[in-house]
């Protein structure tokens, strides 16, 4: 299975992919050329992995300040973003 992070830029991207290795091992993850995509393989453990990546890309967006990305797992495309608090009325 496949997980593929697509980033504002390029720097982004490098980022990313750094702390993405250091939860998955440099042997799982990979950086397209130019590209602002960053490619997570998981082999096990799919469930927990897969929140590994999210806990991973949760983090970075906070350190970031980006504020969304797009996610692909396998054909299906999500957005993951930041949460913020929202205003309650009264």
């Amino acid at each position: 299975m496949e997980l593929r992070i697509v980033v504002p830029d390029a720097t982004s991207a490098t980022a990313l992919a750094d702390r993405l290795i250091v939860a998955f091992g440099s042997e799982h993850v990979s950086l397209r050329d130019g590209r602002r995509e960053v490619d997570v393989r998981i082999d096990r453990e799919p469930d927990s992995a897969i929140l590994r990546a999210l806990e991973a890309v949760e983090r970075w967006l906070d350190q970031a300040r980006v504020g969304s990305v797009e996610m692909w797992l396998g054909e299906r495309s999500y957005r993951f973003a930041r949460w913020a608090p929202t205003e309650i009325w009264h």
